[in-house]
Parts: structure tokens; C-alpha cells; sequence
């Protein structure tokens, strides 16, 4: 669990990107080419992108680790927008910003490359470079078009929301995992890990969404503006000939129960059985027992991975879902946030 507090100066200080940054798409692209829990988006990317990987990314890759940690250094600030200044700012990371960060992570005996890097040489910076280039170049470029359209949706829900809601409504509607309780931004991971206090301090905040992650992250480095990396909006498409009378407003929970119908609705966003469990505020065995009944009519399905299982709406489910809950795929994310009030910590 992280808690984000904010000062009176950082809610005016709150920022999105206007388009995807280079170095910040193929840092979480790469991450989510190893990743064990994935949205159904970046699951299907994946597929398509992993066989573009060559043997000049591997630098990237070894700074990213099976847990999908990554050293800050990797995504550092920029003067300038494009990949060019990004991947030279990159290079010129200090030396002892990379020993500082990598060297209580690695293990004795590393290769030559990192060994390399740690002592700042030359060669071990450029085949960095080399491989972030190559990996935007061959890995993403393809893919795009989408990427690039899903962060375009996800603002344009987020300015929907602040012109119609206020700052408020625009951080309490980030993510199902995203609690606002005005000064305090909490977001809950699949796990129970330590509770960490991170404090803005007059920094402000830069809220940034992509579909290549599952889970929230946070960079918080000493003199920049904080980020929050958070799963773009992944919502149902609507049917176009579904019914808005609102006699069939409460059709899904007469149907499945408010419970079952809940946990369905939740799901508009992937979640593992942990995450669900929270949005919902119900345990974890009423949890598994809902899923079961929704994966075996075809509603939902479940990758498993390593022990991690992640529960995601089938293709059957949207129009359904969306039909049964008598709107817009909005209004299904508000009906879960009135559930969510009776139990989720």
C-alpha cells in the first residue's frame, strides 16, 4: 500500500502527459514482457511483441528485475520530448546514481556488462542506449498505434471527469485500486506488503496511464515531480441496441445476486483474487467461490501465474454487463464504488 499526501500547492499541481514518453512506453513495455499478472490488453500485445526481441535489447532487460523492479535512473528527466534526449540523459547518468541504486539489489559476481555499468564505463552506457533504442524501435513502433490510442482514450475520460467533477471526482475514479480521501491518494496492490507514506511536499503529482501494467507504480525521486503509473481504462464497449429503461436498471444483481454482481461488475478492470477481494469487500474464500460460478457460465476467465490468478470479463460478459446494468460503461464503475463502500479498506 502506498499513501500519497498532499499539501494545499500539489492539488494545483496535479499533471497528465499530453502523449505516451518513449523511454517511459519501452521501460514498462519491457517490464510487462516478463510480467506474471497482465491485463488482457497487454496480454495480447505481448503475444505479438515478444517475438520482435533481439540479443542488442538484453541491457534493458537486465535492469528490470523478475519482480518487475527497475532502477529510477532508467526513466530519467528530460529537456526535451522525443526518444533522442531521453536515451541521452540515460547515458549521462552519474556513476554513482547507478552504483547507489543497483549495487544493494545484485548478487555477488554479476557479468561484465553490469559490472560495466557500475563502474560507469563507456561501452556497458552505450549498449544501454543501443538496446532501449533498438527495443523502441523493433519491439514498440509496431504495436503504436494502439498504445498511443489507449492513452488518448484514458485522458479523455480523465477530462471528462475533472470538467464535470472536479479534482475530486478525477482522482477518486483513477483505478478500482485507487482510493481519494481528500488530502490522501492510497493505492492497493495484489499483496499485503508494508504500508509506504510518500509526501508531495508543494512537488505536485504527474498521473500517468498505461495499459502494459496491471498494478500501480510510483517514482518518487528527490527534486522532480512525482508519478503515478496506473492500468488505463480498460472499460466494456456499450451495445449499441442495449435497453436503457431503467426497470432493467437492477436486472444483473435479480439475476446473478448483489454479490455475484458486484464481483462482475468489479471487473471492468482485471484484478487478482487478493485486489477483487478489496474492491468488493468480501474475503477471499467468498471471493474464489464467486469466480468460480462466473468463470464456469463464461463470464469471466482466469490466468494463472506462479500462484497469482488474474480474473478478467470475457468478450460474452461485456455486452451483457452492459445491457444488464442499463448504461454506459461509466455508470457500471459508479454502481462498484457504491459497492466498495460497506468494506473496502
Amino acid at each position: 500500500m502506498i499513501r500519497v499526501h498532499f499539501t494545499a500547492a500539489d492539488l494545483g499541481r496535479v499533471t497528465f502527459r499530453t502523449e505516451p514518453q518513449p523511454l517511459w512506453e519501452a521501460v514498462l513495455a519491457a517490464r510487462a514482457l516478463g510480467a506474471r499478472s497482465m491485463s488482457p490488453v497487454a496480454r495480447r500485445w505481448r503475444r505479438t511483441a515478444a517475438p520482435r526481441v533481439q540479443g542488442s535489447m538484453r541491457p534493458l532487460f537486465k535492469l528490470i528485475s523478475p519482480t518487475g523492479m527497475f532502477p529510477d535512473f532508467l526513466l530519467p528527466e528530460t529537456s526535451g520530448d522525443g526518444l533522442d534526449p531521453a536515451i541521452e540523459a540515460l547515458m549521462d547518468t552519474p556513476a554513482e546514481v547507478i552504483r547507489a541504486e543497483l549495487e544493494p539489489w545484485l548478487p555477488p559476481g554479476i557479468d561484465r556488462y553490469m559490472q560495466g555499468l557500475l563502474d560507469g564505463r563507456a561501452g556497458s552506457r552505450r549498449a544501454l542506449g543501443v538496446a532501449v533504442r533498438d527495443f523502441h524501435q523493433q519491439v514498440l513502433i509496431p504495436s503504436s498505434a494502439e498504445l498511443n490510442s489507449r492513452y488518448g482514450a484514458d485522458l479523455g475520460i480523465r477530462t471528462h471527469a475533472l470538467l464535470h467533477g472536479g479534482l475530486d471526482t478525477l482522482l477518486s475514479a483513477l483505478h478500482p485500486d485507487i482510493t481519494w480521501a481528500t488530502p490522501t491518494l492510497t493505492t492497493h496492490g495484489p499483496l499485503d506488503l508494508p504500508q509506504v507514506d510518500i509526501q508531495l511536499g508543494g512537488r505536485g503529482l504527474e498521473l500517468y496511464p498505461s495499459p502494459l501494467t496491471s498494478s500501480c507504480l510510483f517514482l518518487d525521486v528527490p527534486d522532480r515531480r512525482p508519478v503515478l503509473v496506473y492500468p488505463s481504462a480498460e472499460l466494456p464497449t456499450a451495445d449499441p441496441a442495449a435497453t436503457t429503461d431503467s426497470e432493467t436498471a437492477d436486472a444483473l444483481a435479480d439475476l446473478l445476486g448483489r454479490t455475484r454482481a458486484a464481483v462482475l461488475r468489479a471487473l471492468t478492470h482485471p484484478a487478482t483474487t487478493t485486489q477483487l477481494a478489496r474492491r468488493v469487500g468480501i474475503s477471499l474464500a467468498s471471493t474464489s467461490d464467486h469466480t468460480r460460478v462466473l468463470r464456469a457460465a463464461g463470464l469471466i476467465t482466469t490466468h494463472r501465474t506462479q500462484g497469482t490468478a488474474l480474473h478478467s470479463l470475457t468478450p460474452t460478459a461485456h455486452p451483457f454487463l452492459t445491457r444488464a446494468s442499463g448504461g454506459i460503461p461509466g455508470q457500471i464503475a459508479n454502481s462498484r464504488r457504491t459497492t466498495k463502500e460497506s468494506g473496502y479498506s
